[in-house]
């Protein structure tokens, strides 16, 4: 047995005897099968149908585009698009800790980096060498280093390097979870996209998942340890929370040991963050006292999970467009989806096939955008197809096959909805899930020359910033705004760039621009109102922070 194994005994007889409500409601737990049931009424499953909708309208008010509720895994409730393939940032630590659990037989939680092979950039010291792969899932290694995939500011609150033994202190480290990738694939041999995708989408049937939902993010002058991100679905997210309320069960499968999910969930330090966090953290899972634990991701991404009340709940942001739900509403929305349970399930609960799908309703808050039933054939798309090489270093490459044309530019591959062909052949495209605008221009040739998308562009502005070129950094943005005028996320992220390189008026303009476009966009708003108020920085702090923005901008898209 390895030291893994020995440990998930010595938790199964530590709780011997003292069978837990949390185990209980995991026996009563049922699993999805290739599509979803839901209960034809939210009161068999103890909850007040009124209170629900008090949750919903409070999630849409906050910009939330997709919740989903659901009890003894069956779908108590879902507004929004909930089939819309949405990035789950640090969600994927949370993941990468059930792969863990998947593999378990194969897992050494106290073998050392230096017995793995497992060096840095920076070499380690022989104090950090012996860090154990439980340290990495814990965040408690004591390995102070740059990561890929971390934001800009993670550099200023890092501590200092040596100041902490391995297994004495507690802070939210992405060096650790990418090790910890490195680590697992060195325990398993199995490449940690491929686990998630043979080990947890096949068998549990994620409904939207495609390999190339999943991808790897280097960043080779920080670290040699990558990091890895996905977008997901919230119905597919809300089958792993099922996934953990059960114990680990996946139908008649015990697809992660039970002993595993206890361990990894439960608590192993103490956090001192906002009370939305928690009050603990266990092997990359927030754990909220006794009540329950929880996958987050940043900007509003939520998955919580409450075995003693068999309760799963799904929060998501559009991240994509820098639309992000604050903790403080976070925490206020699962508050209020917990209170609309008013009873208990009833045993003959009545439940019906549902789709997975929401279908739009009347007031336009759901269902997502869908593509024309017809398209242009293999041949007609081709000329839209190739590698193209950004500014930046980045290249965005457009592949057409049978089933249309596809994007990539490191963060996911997404299909292109055609919206309209132009003069000289250009054509405009809609991207699913992240809904971004793209021009394809076609040279003289007759092939495709150039792409054009916001996300595209402010990778150049991010390299350029970086470069320590602002005036070119300002220059990529205005062409975000030149090419798609009506996008209020472009006229916004035009602000911030005027604002950081001191042009206040010129901000002031964008802004209002974006709120006409949206008066709902709180960003525009917030930074309107201090600006408003004469707030300003000056020249060279406004380059600084212009910088750091466009950095950040750069992260959160790969990240």
């Amino acid at each position: 047995m390895g030291v893994i194994g020995t440990l998930l005994l010595v938790a199964a007889v530590a709780g011997a005897g003292q069978e837990s409500a949390q185990a209980q409601a995991q026996e009563q737990a049922q699993e999805p099968g290739a599509g979803w049931q839901r209960f034809v009424d939210p009161a068999d499953a103890g909850f007040s149908t009124g209170g629900l909708a008090g949750a919903w309208d409070f999630a849409h008010t906050r910009g939330v585009p997709a919740l989903m509720v659901v009890s003894r895994g069956a779908v108590v409730g879902a507004w929004g698009e909930v089939d819309r393939r949405l990035p789950i940032h640090s969600i994927r630590k949370s993941l990468l800790s059930v792969l863990y659990g998947v593999y378990a037989d194969r897992i050494d939680l106290d073998a050392t980096l230096g017995e793995l092979g497992i060096d840095e950039r920076t070499p380690l010291t022989a104090a950090e060498k012996g860090a154990r792969v439980r340290d990495l899932l814990a965040a408690r290694s004591g390995i102070y280093l740059p990561a890929a995939g971390e934001a800009a500011e993670v550099s200023t609150d890092r501590p200092e390097r040596g100041s902490h033994p391995p297994d004495t202190f507690w802070w939210y480290n992405n060096w650790d979870f990418n090790a910890a990738g490195t680590a697992f694939e060195r325990l398993t041999g199995v490449p940690v996209l491929e686990a998630l995708h043979t080990s947890l989408a096949v068998p549990m049937g994620l409904q939207d998942w495609r390999p190339t939902d999943a991808f790897e993010h280097r960043e080779p002058d920080r670290s040699i340890h990558p990091s890895f991100g996905a977008n997901l679905s919230t119905r597919d997210l809300a089958r792993i929370g099922v996934l953990m309320a059960s114990g680990g069960r996946w139908g008649d499968a015990q697809l992660v040991p039970r002993d595993w999910v206890e361990l990894s969930t439960r608590w192993h330090s103490d956090i001192d963050m906002r009370d939305e966090y928690g009050t603990a953290y266990g092997y990359m899972w927030w754990v909220d006292g006794t009540e329950g634990f929880s996958a987050r991701g940043y900007g509003g991404h939520v998955l919580a999970v409450y075995p003693e009340d068999e309760l799963v709940v799904v929060v998501r942001a559009d991240t994509f467009h820098d639309r992000f739900v604050s903790n403080r509403a976070l925490g206020i929305l699962i508050d209020r989806v917990r209170e609309a349970k008013t009873g208990e399930a009833v045993a003959d609960a009545r439940l019906e096939a549902w789709s997975g799908v929401v279908p739009e309703g009347p007031d336009g808050r759901s269902g997502p955008a869908r593509a024309a039933p017809s398209r242009p054939t293999a041949a007609d798309l081709a000329p839209y197809a190739g590698v193209f090489p950004l500014a930046s270093g980045d290249t965005v490459a457009v592949a057409a096959s049978d089933a249309g044309l596809t994007l990539d530019y490191g963060r996911g591959v997404f299909d292109l909805i055609p919206l309209e062909v132009l003069a000289g052949g250009a054509a405009r495209f809609l991207t699913a899930d992240t809904r971004d605008e793209v021009w394809i221009e076609l040279g003289a040739d007759g092939r495709a020359e150039r792409v054009l998308s916001e996300p595209v562009l402010y990778l150049e502005a991010a390299a350029a910033a970086a470069a320590g070129d602002v005036d070119g950094a300002v220059a990529w943005v205005r062409t975000a705004v030149e090419a798609f005028p009506e996008s209020p996320s472009a006229r916004f992220n035009f602000a911030r760039a005027l604002h950081g390189s001191g042009d206040r008026g010129a901000a002031l303009a964008q802004l209002d621009t974006a709120l006409t476009l949206d008066p709902d966009h709180d960003d525009a708003r917030r930074l309107r109102r201090s600006l408003g108020v004469g707030r300003f920085l000056p020249m060279g702090l406004g380059a600084l922070v212009l910088t750091l923005v466009l950095l950040g901008v750069r992260r959160l898209l790969r990240r």
